[in-house]
């Protein structure tokens, strides 16, 4: 097995000239290695663009951020500018396994897998987050609501990279809750990432998507629709865990534990709106 570390950008477009459609890019390597040991995964080639500087800086424009694809979790969990305006992203990238899992996974990783409990995108979705590929013959820009196909598998061509994550700035609150079999180093059973904006305390805009339901986030758009122009109190909460509930059990296979996720909701529900305040603890 070929394996490729380019040192810098301008070897980068050399490396991905040698890829070959049974080759990998290597990330942080916490889901892949496993997969390599075990002989699930027997790629002919490995390129890791980790020691490329561009590839993991965090940068910050006039409007938004952009996150290189080899960022870790931890770096995101840290980073100042991510903390204070991208909340939901910090939830989730904290929320990630364990510390030593955080040190070593990226974000490029995680979006790479398209896992259904991928923690990072249903955020990313929250955000309007657009992916910047890295091929051969230049770079494209993909919408976040675009990259994934089905379980595991990208609109990413075999010489692709992920090179950035650009978002905008967002003009809403924002939090994440996930659910697992425990409560840490845990796969997301439910998981739900929130924005809202208030105008005289009843809701001006709202976005909610749900994770680990569905091959894709789920855009609730019965519970945002419900709650414009309405306060935030316990009886209109109660009403969107309840519109959630309705969906995963009109649209969730029983064999992918529907009936615990309709119970569960609920709690994820609440727990997301009451992290909104979070200023306020």
């Amino acid at each position: 097995m070929e394996a490729y570390v380019p040192k810098s950008y301008s070897e980068v477009k050399e490396c991905l000239s040698k890829m070959t459609p049974d080759s990998k890019f290597l990330g942080g390597g916490t889901d892949f290695i496993i997969r390599l040991h075990s002989g699930m995964a027997k790629p002919g080639a490995l390129c890791y663009l980790g020691a490329v500087d561009e590839f993991r800086r965090i940068e910050t424009n006039r409007s938004g951020i952009v996150i290189g694809g080899y960022a870790t979790m931890t770096e995101m969990e840290h980073n100042e500018v991510i903390r204070e305006q991208f909340p939901a992203l910090m939830d989730a990238a904290s929320d990630v396994g364990s510390l030593q899992i955080r040190n070593h996974g990226t974000i490029g990783g995680n979006l790479g897998n398209a896992s259904p409990a991928g923690d990072l995108i249903p955020v990313l979705y929250l955000y309007d987050a657009v992916i910047e590929a890295l091929g051969p013959d230049g770079t494209r820009m993909i919408p976040i609501t675009e990259l994934i196909e089905r379980p595991g598998k990208t609109v990413l061509d075999y010489n692709e990279a992920i090179y950035r994550i650009h978002m905008p700035f967002p003009k809403f609150k924002s939090s994440f809750v996930k659910l697992g079999t425990r409560k840490k180093v845990t796969i997301a059973r439910i998981d739900m990432a929130l924005g809202i904006s208030m105008e005289q305390d009843k809701v001006k805009s709202v976005r909610i998507l749900i994770g680990a339901i569905s091959v894709r986030p789920v855009k609730l758009r019965e519970a945002e629709e419900f709650l414009i122009g309405k306060p935030l109190n316990e009886y209109n909460i109660m009403k969107v865990a309840e519109i959630l509930s309705d969906y995963i059990m009109a649209n969730t296979p029983k064999e992918f534990d529907r009936d615990y996720k309709v119970y569960a909701s609920r709690g994820v529900v609440m727990d997301t709106f009451l992290k909104l305040d979070r200023e306020k603890q």
